[in-house]
C-alpha cells in the first residue's frame, strides 16, 4: 500500500535527524572510505613511475632559474619580498609559493615536487567525488540520479584521476598550476553546496570558507576567474530548478549580486594588466587576435576527440596546430563553429528535460573560455583540460552506468530503466 505524504515526510525528517545526529557526524561511512580508497590507488597506479621525472621546459625559469621561490629561511621580510616580485610577474602567487615549499624542505629533490602534485591530483578525485554525491542528491535530482549517484560518482572520478590526458598536469611540474586551480574549483563547488543546504551560522561559515578557497585559486591560476558564473548556473540549473520562483528570487538575486561585484573588483583590480598583456602578446605571436578565435573552435573539438581516443601516438607536449586565417581557411573551421553552436544551443534547449547533460555541456565549454579565446597563448595544451574535462567525464559515467543498470534490470527483472532526465511519464518530478 502506498504511504501517504505525511507518513513519508515524517520519515524523510527522521531521516535527517539520524544524518545530524552528533553519534554520525564525524563518521565516513564504508563506501565512501572504499571510494577515497580506489581514487588514491588508481593514482598510485597509474602516476608511481613518474616521480623521478625530470625537470622540462618551464619547470626551468619558474622553478631552476627562479631566485624568488628559492627560499631557505622563512622571515616575515623573505615572505613580503617573495609576494612583491612574484605579483609583479604573474598574480599566481599561490602556486609559486608550493614551489618556495617544496625548495625550502628539499632543494631541488625531484620526489617531493612530484609528491605534492600527485596529492594535488588525489585530492580534486575526492573533491569531484563528493561534489557528484552531493548533486544527485539533492532534492531536484536525487529521485532520477540519486540511486545510482554512487556509482556514477566514483566511476567518473576513477576517469578522472586515470585518464592519460591529466598526464601533462600531474607529472609536468609547472603545471600544477593547472591541477590547484580544479582542486580550488572543485572544493569550492563543494563548499558552495554545502552551504546552501545549511543554516544560520553553519551556512555562513561555508560560504566564508568557498571565497576564501576561490582566492586561493585565482593566485593559483587566473582560469579560477571563471568560477561564479558557475556558482550561478548551478544555482539556476539545481536549487532554482531552472524556473525562478517568488522563493527563490531573494537567494538567486543576491548570488546574481556577488558575482557581478566580483567582476567588477576583478576587473578593476587586474583588468588592465591583462589589456596590456594581450596588447603586447600579440606583437610576439604569428597569428592575430581574430585567427587565435577562430582556431580556438577547432582545438575544442579536438580535445574532445582526445578525450574519448587518447591514444599514446595522439598526445603531444608540444602542438602544431594549424592556424585558421577565416572561416573558411581551412573549411573545418566554419565546420567546427556550427559543431560548437549546435552544442551549446541543445545544451540550453534541454536544459528542462536534462540539466545535468546541459550543465556537462556547458561545464566544457564554459571552463575553456579563458584559455581558448582571446588571449595571446599557445594553441594546444593538454594541460588545459583538466578542469573542463570533468563535464565529458561525468556525461561518459552517467551513460555507462545507466546502460549497466538498464542491462541487469532486463536480465534480472525484466523492467525498463528510463535514461535519467526522461521521465516515464509526461509529467516531470518536482
Amino acid at each position: 500500500m502506498p504511504k501517504s505524504k505525511k507518513s513519508h515526510t515524517i520519515e524523510k525528517k527522521k531521516e535527517t535527524v539520524t544524518q545530524s545526529s552528533p553519534k554520525n557526524r564525524f563518521t565516513i561511512p564504508l563506501n565512501h572510505l572504499i571510494a577515497i580508497g580506489l581514487i588514491v590507488g588508481v593514482a598510485l597506479m597509474a602516476y608511481s613511475n613518474s616521480f623521478d621525472v625530470p625537470f622540462h621546459f618551464d619547470d626551468r625559469p619558474n622553478i631552476l632559474q627562479n631566485p624568488n621561490i628559492q627560499i631557505q629561511v622563512f622571515t616575515w621580510d623573505r615572505l613580503v619580498s617573495f609576494i612583491t616580485h612574484t605579483y609583479e610577474v604573474s598574480i599566481r602567487v599561490f602556486s609559486y609559493f608550493t614551489f618556495a615549499l617544496n625548495y625550502y624542505f628539499g632543494g631541488f629533490n625531484l620526489f617531493y615536487y612530484h609528491l605534492v602534485n600527485f596529492i594535488i591530483h588525489v585530492a580534486c578525485g575526492i573533491f569531484l567525488y563528493w561534489f557528484l554525491m552531493l548533486t544527485f542528491n539533492l532534492p531536484y535530482l536525487r529521485d532520477e540520479y540519486g540511486p545510482m549517484s554512487y556509482k556514477v560518482a566514483l566511476f567518473a572520478s576513477l576517469i578522472f584521476i586515470a585518464h592519460p590526458i591529466q598526464t601533462q598536469s600531474v607529472t609536468y611540474i609547472v603545471q600544477r598550476m593547472s591541477s590547484m586551480a580544479g582542486m580550488f574549483y572543485l572544493l569550492a563547488m563543494v563548499l558552495y553546496v554545502k552551504g546552501r543546504l545549511s543554516s544560520g551560522k553553519g551556512r555562513f561559515a561555508y560560504f566564508t570558507a568557498t571565497g576564501l578557497v576561490y582566492l586561493l585559486g585565482i593566485f593559483s591560476k587566473e582560469n579560477v576567474a571563471i568560477l561564479p558564473l558557475f556558482v550561478l548556473l548551478y544555482e539556476f540549473y539545481f536549487f532554482q530548478n531552472l524556473t525562478i520562483g517568488p522563493k527563490g528570487k531573494k537567494t538567486f538575486l543576491t548570488v546574481v549580486s556577488i558575482v557581478g561585484l566580483l567582476a567588477i573588483v576583478g576587473l578593476a583590480v587586474w583588468g588592465n594588466r591583462y589589456y596590456e598583456l594581450i596588447i603586447e602578446g600579440y606583437k610576439i605571436r604569428d597569428f592575430t587576435l581574430s585567427e587565435r578565435v577562430l582556431t580556438q573552435l577547432r582545438v575544442v573539438l579536438y580535445y574532445l576527440t582526445l578525450l574519448a581516443y587518447p591514444h599514446p601516438s595522439r598526445l603531444n607536449l608540444d602542438y602544431d596546430f594549424p592556424v585558421s586565417k577565416t572561416l573558411i581557411d581551412p573549411p573545418t573551421t566554419l565546420i567546427s563553429m556550427v559543431i560548437v553552436a549546435g552544442l551549446i544551443g541543445y545544451s540550453i534547449w534541454a536544459a528542462k528535460r536534462r540539466p545535468v547533460l546541459s550543465f556537462c555541456v556547458l561545464w566544457y565549454f564554459g571552463n575553456l573560455v579563458i584559455e581558448s579565446s582571446i588571449f595571446p597563448l599557445e594553441m594546444a595544451y593538454e594541460h588545459r583540460l583538466y578542469l573542463p574535462s570533468v563535464g565529458p567525464f561525468i556525461f561518459f559515467s552517467l551513460v555507462a552506468i545507466w546502460s549497466l543498470e538498464t542491462l541487469r534490470k532486463k536480465l534480472v527483472l525484466g523492467k525498463p530503466h528510463p535514461m535519467p532526465g526522461i521521465p516515464v511519464s509526461a509529467g516531470r518530478k518536482r
